[in-house]
């Protein structure tokens, strides 16, 4: 059973507030900026930054156009238009303590824009510092809007539970407990502040009206009541709690592992009985919703509000990182996996993102020496020994990478299903070298764990074919690969070698000149599409193939081979 979110609701009542990331500045507001138009800038102090901030913009490098929009506001700091586009540069790159800097500037300007994810930010710097009096008097700028609808009542009731002050508190969410519809997000947090004002017996009574619900709406209840008991000295009652729980929910994986944080003796992943922890999980609720709804770019900037309130929390991160890995942001992607700290028990999988984020990137050194300096620390590293692996593969570095994987490979005691892939790329390796033998091997071992394995049976098959060997079984094989995976240039390719290997030249052109459709620009299926033209007569469009592929760098074993089919053709049949 899944708890309803109690953020779906929020959002379509505070339909606005997914609107702010995506908003479009359609034209700066008078003042300064209005010189960008001039044919000079005799100071050359404003224009690079900016220019080289739209540029980054535009190229999707979010951490340094943030950084380039904040040196223009430097150069100038009446432009409203500047400060806006900095302010939201800054919060999506994460860079939110200088957004919340510019949103106060902003907000405090008299012409101020009417944005809510500025106020927003104005109100929750005062918030971090904890100027109770101050997020008060902020908050009035938010009445009757999105933000306002939604967050402002739980953050002027932390403001008073942050005083000591429990009947303001209680006073300040009664818009949202006196709503039908926002009711339970009222009476999570009226608990997590009774708890947090050390009313114990309150807290446990609102905790357990609850977690008793049939249908919870949400399971951080649940965490914060176990944290409660744990810190009351009621280890016992705590885990206990925790059991029944988990029984109860036994597909929840947040509510089995929160268990055992909190029965191991640590803090709760979100410690929701803090002004901070409370804050922080609201914006990480509606962050994930975000996302969720395939609004990503609204998710990321939630999730980074949640980072501002809650640095500390490695799941932001690890969420935010795979948010900016989709809307194909790698670099930004690997930074964010960086925020995760050593001591976090999700180090070890935000290092691993991180090398998947930096190999995406481009940034192979970089990535390369993350792998090796983890396995000086940890020489048997299983993952990373088969990253490193794959890295020197895809460098063409067959010999050190086949040693690599030989060191997964002494790792299995049994081999399974899960393990025919090292196999499989330390016989491509053995193979690219010349040891035939020791890639069959590894090769036959990788289809005998999966044997259903396109891949396998498309390099073994080929492999077979090229050196005319089970023939018969290789083409069904091939077939089989081809059937799985039709859009595969590479696997049809084979497929129409196969063809081409045992004289049906016409039916290798079809199925080659599906391949060059699907890959137009690898050397190899050009080269093979020329061989059949030749066969089948069409000899000028063979040559256009044979050049074709010349043009699209061919390794030092095709190219020699490929300049003397142009001047020679094919040898005839014998």
């Amino acid at each position: 059973m899944k708890p309803i979110s109690p953020f779906l609701i929020a959002l379509a009542l505070s339909a606005c507030m997914a609107e702010a990331p995506e908003r479009q500045v359609t034209a700066p507001v008078s003042g300064p900026l209005y010189s960008e138009f001039e044919q000079e800038d005799t100071g050359a102090s404003f224009y690079g930054p900016f220019v080289a901030a739209t540029l980054a913009h535009h190229n999707e490098n979010y951490a340094r156009a943030a950084g380039y929009y904040l040196d223009a506001l430097n150069s100038d700091p009446d432009s409203l238009f500047v400060a806006d586009r900095a302010f939201f540069q800054l919060l999506y790159a994460g860079r939110t303590d200088d957004a919340a800097q510019v949103a106060t500037t902003l907000a405090l300007k008299a012409n101020a824009p009417e944005d809510d994810l500025i106020r927003m930010m104005y109100v929750l710097e005062a918030y971090k510092r904890e100027d109770w009096p101050e997020v008060r008097e902020r908050l009035k700028l938010s009445e009757n809007t999105g933000f306002g609808f939604l967050v402002a009542p739980i953050l002027r009731a932390w403001s008073y539970a942050g005083e000591g002050d429990r009947a303001g508190a209680m006073t300040a969410l009664e818009p949202l407990l006196s709503d039908p519809r926002l009711k339970g997000i009222g009476e999570e947090h009226q608990a997590y502040i009774l708890d947090h004002l050390g009313a114990y017996d309150d807290a446990k009574a609102a905790f357990l009206r609850l977690t008793s619900a049939e249908r919870p709406t949400s399971f951080q209840p649940f965490v914060t009541y176990a944290y409660m008991l744990y810190r009351a000295g009621h280890t016992d009652d705590a885990r206990a709690f925790l059991g029944e729980q988990t029984q109860r929910f036994k597909d929840n994986g947040f509510l089995m592992r929160e268990a055992m944080r909190i029965t191991s003796g640590y803090e709760p992943t979100q410690n929701t009985a803090t002004p901070r922890g409370a804050a922080g999980a609201v914006f990480y609720g509606l962050g994930t919703e975000f996302a969720q709804g395939q609004s990503l770019q609204a998710g990321i900037v939630y999730l980074r509000v949640a980072s501002y309130m809650m640095p500390e929390v490695a799941e932001t991160y690890i969420m935010l990182g795979g948010l900016l890995e989709k809307l194909n942001v790698p670099g930004a992607a690997a930074s964010t996996y960086a925020a995760v700290s050593n001591v976090s028990p999700l180090w070890e999988l935000a290092k691993l993102k991180r090398i998947g984020a930096l190999r995406a990137d481009g940034q192979l050194g970089a990535a390369e020496a993350m792998v090796r300096a983890g396995l000086r620390e940890n020489p048997a590293d299983h993952t990373l020994l088969v990253t490193l692996a794959d890295m020197l593969r895809e460098k063409n570095m067959f010999d050190e990478a086949a040693v690599r994987y030989g060191q997964v490979i002494d790792q299995i005691r049994q081999p399974g299903a899960r393990d025919w892939f090292v196999f499989f790329a330390r016989g491509v390796c053995y193979e690219q070298l010349g040891d035939w033998g020791k890639a069959e091997a590894d090769l036959i071992t990788a289809l005998r764990l999966n044997p259903g394995e396109a891949s396998v049976l498309n390099y073994l098959g080929y492999s077979w074919i090229d050196r005319g060997k089970n023939v018969d079984r290789a083409k069904e094989m091939i077939q089989q690969a081809v059937e799985q995976r039709p859009d595969d240039g590479f696997v049809v390719d084979s497929l129409g070698w196969v063809h081409y290997l045992t004289g049906d030249y016409s039916e290798a052109v079809v199925q080659l000149e599906k391949a060059v459709k699907l890959e137009p620009n690898d050397p190899t299926i050009n080269n093979h599409l020329g061989d059949a033209y030749w066969r089948v007569g069409r000899r000028i469009e063979a040559r256009f193939q044979w050049r074709h592929a010349l043009d699209n760098k061919p390794d030092d074993k095709e190219r020699p081979e490929l300049l003397q089919k142009l001047e020679l053709g094919l040898p005839d049949l014998s």
